[in-house]
């Protein structure tokens, strides 16, 4: 991909961002009662040199274009990493059209009163609420500071290094190979044999014809597939290499020559030191967050009805509690009847 044709994908991208931000902006600040019923040039005095009028009316100004522009990369932090390769004038121009874009959408809806629609409203009405309450609970769960010590940090890293998706970059294990024999003497014999010859495993191998019959394993660890896993694991945990052992698995006996063993490598904690606080943090924010709650539970005296959530009966077991010398209203009365 050459450099201008990655621009213009990071221009549209710019566009495309911009495109419903300033509306949506507008909108909530309106409150959940009531819909904007005019442009926000209307309402709010324009500052800096007009840029764009619509019907005569300015629209958008040097300071509001500014304005505008940071809240998009307030909103999107990763764009500023690309402003280095967009023309500032090129970068402006093209928000400002996201812009223009926006405004005359506003204009569309007022005029049209759209916005005074019940659906609209209805629509509105549930936004706000969402929004709100989304802003109260990060407000509220950033009530208390969180910090994570370095200890916990690495602590962590070193416990679910393996179990982090991403964060293995080799798993290491024994390099091997193998061969298969029927009977576990021979086998053992050829351990043996391997153990003293000057050759070792290879030598005696090939003494034996068997040579063609050598399985090569490669890197042997926990994760490895194409291998019974009973052989995987057995030759993962080898400890001291260059050795020569014989395994029985599933009736057969495998003679197992391990040449070296690597060590897993991972992403170094440098590296990934900075995701793994923010996820130790956001998971100390979520049992603040819980704590609190209960705390607050306590303090608004908050009590649930919890027998509207019981599993009803069945009716034979509401049958089964009633005592043998009480029946039911109806059936005491045909008794009573058939005794007169």
């Amino acid at each position: 991909m050459n450099k201008k044709t990655r621009k213009k994908m990071l221009v549209g991208g710019v566009v495309a961002t911009l495109s419903f931000l300033p509306g949506c902006t507008d909108m909530f600040k309106k409150g959940s009662e009531q819909a904007p019923t005019e442009t926000r040039s209307a309402q709010v005095p324009m500052t800096g040199e007009v840029l764009v009028t619509i019907k005569g009316v300015p629209a958008i100004t040097t300071e509001s274009l500014a304005q505008e522009k940071e809240k998009l990369l307030k909103a999107n932090p990763q764009l500023r990493q690309a402003l280095a390769m967009i023309d500032s004038k090129e970068l402006d121009r093209n928000i400002l059209e996201g812009l223009i874009n926006q405004k005359l959408v506003d204009a569309y809806i007022v005029s049209n009163k759209i916005n005074e629609t019940a659906e609209y409203q209805a629509e509105l009405k549930d936004l706000y609420e969402s929004m709100e309450r989304m802003l109260n609970s990060k407000f509220f769960s950033e009530k208390k500071s969180v910090t994570v010590p370095e200890t916990e940090i690495r602590s962590f890293y070193e416990t679910n290094k393996d179990k982090i998706q991403g964060l293995v970059m080799s798993q290491g294990g024994v390099a091997a190979t193998g061969l298969e024999f029927s009977d576990g003497a021979a086998a053992r014999a050829f351990v043996a044999r391997a153990k003293t010859s000057p050759g070792g495993f290879k030598k005696v191998a090939q003494d034996d014809g068997l040579t063609p019959k050598i399985k090569d394993f490669k890197l042997v660890h926990s994760q490895s597939i194409g291998i019974d896993e009973k052989l995987r694991d057995k030759i993962a945990a080898i400890k001291t290499v260059p050795s020569v052992e014989v395994f029985e698995i599933n009736g057969v006996f495998w003679v197992v020559n391990a040449t070296a063993k690597e060590e897993p490598k991972y992403v170094p904690y440098e590296q990934i030191r900075e995701a793994l606080k923010q996820q130790l943090e956001q998971n100390k924010r979520v049992e603040v967050f819980a704590k609190e709650i209960e705390a607050l539970k306590k303090e608004y005296a908050v009590e649930v009805k919890e027998d509207y959530f019981a599993p009803a009966e069945a009716p034979q077991q509401q049958a089964a509690l009633q005592p043998n010398n009480v029946q039911p209203a109806a059936k005491q009365e045909v008794v009573e009847k058939r005794i007169a």
